[in-house]
């Protein structure tokens, strides 16, 4: 046993070591006159138990006493001497603060001395295995046994003190959320072991490119986070952003075999986007699912906007899977004009979401998510089956004649469905349409994306009598080979090539030639997009076969179009384009 003792009085501390006469206990005594020597001492060596004396000239005892009991690398049974009479409210301050034992001078013994340094020792060690306990429980409940990182627990609580210590400082404080991409991929393909080894791999490239005060942590899964102190700007955490995908993406080994990985990133800033634990994860998560929705391999920061965007998404995917929103689809009809004749030669069926709260709402509101979680095609087919229905009742009720023709777009998840054929065929039969009255318009881009499989498919369909349109023609990748492989009759103008004419020259000579040119392949040209008289004129002079547009009427009900179909007259615009 190694012992410090410390005690100002020379003739006090011989009396001690006078008392500790049995070799085979205390080894070594060290002696210090103050407080701050026997600190020093302390610092330097290994002691076994400290003696230390109430009264010291230099220090109060109990300062003293909660240095040695605290200490971050040391530790030592400490107990205290008095000359003092007997006081039990200071015994107990000791004792509260950490010493093993209380003594009076005037009752050493060497018996007592030692019975005393024994139990102080006994108990130390007792009470060091505790701590050292505590700390490996603490450890595991704060940190991920994989890779060594801080876990979850730790990354909430450290994320709130950091929170705290930035409202205090008025600083800025930034999160990175961060995710590996395919990573499931890369479990099943190469095994779970070659997934753990990549997760410690990131790990510690993580840690090589933060800045020092940084905390990285590991969520789960494949999930990391980052927080990031005292930021001067935004600019600094996505320069770190920015490390870190090009760390990522450096190639790593994994069964002898290279591997290429990247991650998207998620970036939300304290007190710019948040103000406490729960918004700074959220938003960061939003803004890294933002990135995923792109493409991966790249970071985001958070926004309001990109709040609200999300947080659509989500609300209409809710709508979509649970069919509200298909059940929210109403069927609205455009008419299309004879150019000459100006009587009505058809429509084009267009849907809207009839909202419970938000009225009536344009397919630019949520076609792009319906596409994106593939429920286009069953919308398509749904509503061309429900105009059908229209369509025949309009027969029926003597409003239109056997040459109307109804038009319906065909997505290209629609052109996708092995069924489609058959489907129309079923909407024709069961609705007693000829195909004749029906056309397919399809668009270039989705064309491009599988040009053999969907020319086969238009075949079949006109085979069936049905009419092909090709849509929004000039606004894609307009190749005239598109033209002379698909079996399209109707060529339709974008609105983009109507909008400035006839005021603009450059616009009316690509208009001319654009109907030119599809009258050279003799198909029938619908211009969209007719405003006004002017337009219309000059589509006529052009030798446009149908226009279509608000000058003659917008989209329209089912119950308006059956009005518009009664009262539309073709004589008053006879006498103003004439």
């Amino acid at each position: 046993m190694r012992l410090l003792l410390v005690d100002d009085d020379e003739l006090d501390r011989q009396a001690v070591i006078r008392v500790l006469k049995n070799p085979s206990l205390v080894k070594d005594i060290v002696q210090a006159n103050t407080a701050v020597r026997a600190l020093k001492l302390f610092d330097e060596d290994t002691f076994d138990i400290v003696l230390l004396d109430y009264r010291l000239p230099d220090m109060e005892c109990l300062d003293v006493l909660n240095q040695l009991t605290q200490h971050a690398d040391k530790q030592a049974a400490v107990v205290i001497l008095t000359g003092m009479e007997d006081n039990e409210t200071i015994e107990r301050n000791c004792i509260f603060a950490g010493a093993q034992d209380f003594l009076l001078k005037k009752e050493l013994s060497e018996r007592h001395l030692t019975k005393a340094l024994l139990h102080a020792q006994a108990r130390h060690a007792l009470n060091s295995k505790l701590i050292d306990t505590h700390k490996r429980l603490k450890y595991l409940a704060e940190n991920d046994p994989m890779t060594g990182l801080p876990n979850r627990y730790f990354f909430e609580e450290h994320l709130n003190s950091a929170i705290q210590r930035a409202q205090r400082l008025n600083a800025q404080l930034g999160l990175i959320y961060l995710d590996i991409d395919n990573f499931k991929l890369i479990n099943d393909s190469l095994g779970h072991d070659s997934g753990d080894q990549l997760l410690q791999q990131i790990a510690q490239r993580l840690l090589q490119v933060v800045r020092d005060g940084d905390v990285v942590c590991r969520l789960g899964g494949d999930e990391f986070a980052i927080v990031v102190q005292d930021l001067d700007t935004e600019t600094a955490v996505g320069a770190l952003a920015q490390r870190v995908l090009e760390s990522v993406r450096e190639p790593i080994t994994l069964n002898n075999a290279e591997h290429f990985i990247t991650c998207s990133i998620g970036i939300s800033t304290y007190p710019r986007c948040a103000l406490n634990v729960e918004d700074m994860q959220k938003h960061a998560d939003l803004a890294m699912y933002q990135v995923k929705r792109q493409g991966r391999n790249g970071f985001h920061f958070f926004s309001e906007e990109l709040q609200d965007q999300i947080l659509h998404r989500i609300m209409m995917e809710a709508e979509l899977r649970s069919q509200r929103l298909q059940n929210q689809l109403v069927q609205y009809y455009q008419p299309v004009i004879h150019a000459q004749t100006l009587e009505i030669s058809g429509a084009e069926m267009l849907i809207r979401w009839n909202h419970p709260t938000r009225g009536l709402l344009p397919p630019i509101v949520f076609i792009e998510v319906v596409e994106e979680l593939g429920f286009m095609a069953a919308i398509d087919t749904q509503n061309r089956e429900l105009a059908c229905r229209q369509v025949a009742q309009w027969h029926k009720d003597h409003l239109i004649n056997e040459h109307f023709v109804l038009a319906v777009n065909a997505s290209e998840q629609l052109l996708q469905q092995e069924s489609m054929c058959h489907d129309i065929q079923r909407d024709l039969e069961s609705t007693g349409l000829p195909g004749a009255c029906l056309t397919i318009e399809v668009t270039e881009s989705v064309l491009v994306s599988d040009f053999d499989k969907t020319s086969l498919l238009l075949k079949q369909l006109k085979t069936l009598g049905i009419t092909i349109a090709l849509d929004d023609f000039g606004i894609g990748y307009s190749s005239m080979s598109y033209l002379k492989w698909l079996p399209a009759s109707i060529l339709k103008v974008d609105r983009s090539f109507v909008q400035n004419v006839p005021g603009s020259e450059a616009d009316s000579r690509i208009l001319k030639a654009l109907i030119a040119m599809a009258k050279s392949l003799d198909l029938e040209v619908i211009v969209e997009g007719i405003e006004t008289l002017e337009q219309a004129r000059l589509c006529r002079e052009l030798g446009a076969d149908m226009l279509q547009g608000y000058l003659f009427s917008k989209p329209l009900s089912a119950d308006d179009f059956a009005r518009f179909l009664n009262e539309h007259d073709p004589q008053s615009y006879c006498l103003s384009l004439s």
